[in-house]
């Protein structure tokens, strides 16, 4: 497990929280593993009780399973879950990202064109985690530009299903496409053309379902059946 530093201000069990989801999403804490809440408290230097709280958040969110007498587990990936997180995110962010193309100021547009680039880099240094990174901070910048940061921790909390499938699709998919499809967000904002960036969002959001049976075929064990 990667355990970053704490945050200034930040509970214990926020601090769990975070560090256990960051490292469900990236898969550094597989699909169907084993979950100890003392082995987890001793990593992070924390007692029992944030651990616990942070777990029982996460089952909320169906990411996590709590087994009595066992202990807990990292859910199996669930697509039925999957398309729901996507759907959400698809009803949401597609609004804010028609919000954000009508607001962006030539900052805005700046940059995300300096996060595109950078993903660039980072694909050219096949740095996925970096990659994915940058992924996520160009998706935010819409939040933040059309004003809507509580839509966006609103669909963070579903989302993680969402987000655990785009890791593992990293692992065998085209991370170039990615980029081309954040160009054509990008240049449909730089043109104002606020029904062209709605189409090419829900087409970069859908695009993911493409490689579904590939990812399926490669790692069968990660999935619920």
């Amino acid at each position: 497990m990667i355990i970053p530093g704490k945050l200034d201000r930040e509970t214990n069990h926020d601090f769990a929280l975070r560090v256990l989801q960051e490292n469900i999403v990236s898969l550094e804490l597989k699909p169907g593993s084993m979950l100890s809440e003392q082995e987890l408290a001793t990593q992070l230097s924390l007692s029992r009780t944030p651990v616990h709280e942070a777990l029982l958040e996460l089952a909320n969110t169906k990411i996590v399973e709590v087994i009595p007498q066992r202990g807990s587990l990292v859910s199996l990936i669930d697509m039925a879950l999957v398309e729901e997180a996507c759907f959400i995110r698809s009803a949401i962010e597609g609004a804010v990202t028609e919000q954000a193309c009508l607001k962006a100021t030539a900052e805005d547009v700046e940059s995300l064109e300096e996060t595109v680039v950078l993903q660039e880099f980072y694909f050219g240094k096949q740095n996925l985690g970096k990659f994915m990174e940058c992924d996520n901070r160009f998706h935010q910048t819409m939040y933040k530009i059309a004003g809507r940061m509580l839509c966006y921790y609103t669909v963070q909390l579903m989302g993680i299903h969402h987000a655990r499938f785009r890791s593992l699709r990293l692992h065998i998919s085209n991370t170039e496409r990615i980029i081309t499809e954040h160009r054509a967000i990008l240049e449909a904002i730089k043109q104002k053309d606020s029904r062209r960036v709605r189409k090419e969002f829900e087409g970069h959001i859908n695009a993911m379902f493409v490689d579904e049976k590939e990812i399926r075929e490669k790692y069968p064990e990660y999935f619920k059946k």
